[in-house]
């Protein structure tokens, strides 16, 4: 009959004693995280010194914490609502200094200010201005586009946004780290911003790009967004042009709703904020190039504009009808310069504010 012996016990037949090192696990973790901080530091000081800023990452996590704040508002706060040319094209400093008190951005890349109209009416008792701003093409998308599906899905769970552990520590997280160190940068320090960049491929024919923004611009705590580039490098617009493009691609799946349907949809919100006091006012941001060509081609002025005005009875400020703003020209399109963008409020801030 055969006997099985293990090595442990061949060793101790054999007078061996296997030695046990040491496991000096507390100052192995101190030494990581030290490790960790000084790389940390480092890449830090590499963005500073390469012009990479702290940027709030751009997503719904975001959005969601920020809608929350709202609550916690004056009634009378001034209130944005569109997409994302609202949070380019409006400068909350400007209107700050102007006006005296400071507005609330809700606006959201690719969003309709049609949701949020719907969530300031019936879910607030704010009773101040909510500029809603006209961008045909998300603003008369089709009711299941996707642009239109996230925002109105975010709306209808602001109660589930507020209970969630997920979504608040995320956002006291965020507020603590990513608003602050620039190497948290998710789109300077992404794998594919780096690779865009240091390869810089060319467009191929009919290419329809991934929904990408690339690093170009900035996404303050305030929910405000301002180019950190003057468009100067071709690469950079390359790279909006391509975002934009496939946009449109994807808008143009659906057929557009008409004015008409969207003012029958509106005119129950924009009473119930005036029965409080409130106002609505409509905005039109700036356009250009290949951008213009296709909103005037789709959502002419005299069909979309114009009804939303004539309808509604709210004021509407144009930006062809003010000749500070008429030729104002976003490089990329669709949204203003920083700079741009305080000419453009502060004569938003005259046509809300007349004097007497």
């Amino acid at each position: 009959m055969h006997s099985s012996t293990s090595n442990s016990d061949s060793c101790q037949l054999a007078g061996f004693k296997r030695e046990v090192p040491t496991k000096p696990l507390f100052s192995l973790v101190w030494l990581a995280m030290a490790t960790s901080f000084v790389i940390f530091i480092g890449i830090e000081i590499h963005a500073r010194n390469s012009g990479v800023v702290p940027s709030r990452a751009n997503d719904m996590i975001f959005w969601n914490n920020h809608r929350l704040l709202l609550d916690d508002t004056p009634k009378n706060t001034t209130v944005l609502a569109g997409a994302s040319r609202i949070t380019f094209g409006f400068d909350l400093d400007t209107w700050e200094n102007e006006v005296g008190n400071r507005p609330f951005n809700l606006g959201l890349h690719g969003a309709s200010f049609i949701p949020m109209l719907k969530d300031y009416a019936l879910n607030t008792e704010h009773n101040g201005i909510i500029i809603c701003s006209v961008a045909g093409g998300f603003t008369f998308a089709d009711s299941n586009a996707f642009f239109v599906e996230r925002i109105g899905k975010a709306v209808d769970d602001l109660e589930a946004s507020r209970r969630s552990i997920t979504v608040r520590g995320h956002g006291l997280t965020a507020k603590l780290l990513q608003a602050r160190f620039a190497a948290l940068n998710v789109d300077a320090y992404s794998p594919i911003q780096i690779l865009r960049d240091t390869f810089r491929p060319s467009p191929r024919t009919n290419e329809r790009a991934m929904f990408f923004v690339p690093y170009t611009y900035r996404h303050t705590e305030d929910n405000q967004d301002m180019f950190v580039v003057d468009f100067s490098d071709p690469f950079h617009l390359q790279e909006w042009d391509g975002l934009h493009k496939n946009v449109l691609t994807y808008l143009e799946l659906g057929k557009p709703r008409t004015a008409r349907s969207v003012v029958d949809q509106i005119t129950t919100y924009i009473e119930t904020i005036e029965s409080r006091g409130g106002e609505v006012v409509f905005v039109k941001f700036p356009t250009s190039r290949f951008l213009k060509d296709w909103e005037d081609r789709r959502f002419p002025r005299d069909k979309y504009w114009d009804i939303i005005i004539e309808e509604t009875g709210c004021r509407g400020f144009h930006y062809l009808d003010n000749t500070n703003t008429r030729d104002l020209f976003p490089p990329d399109g669709s949204h203003l310069l920083p700079l741009q963008a305080k000419v453009f409020t502060r004569e938003l801030v005259k046509f809300v504010y007349p004097e007497d």
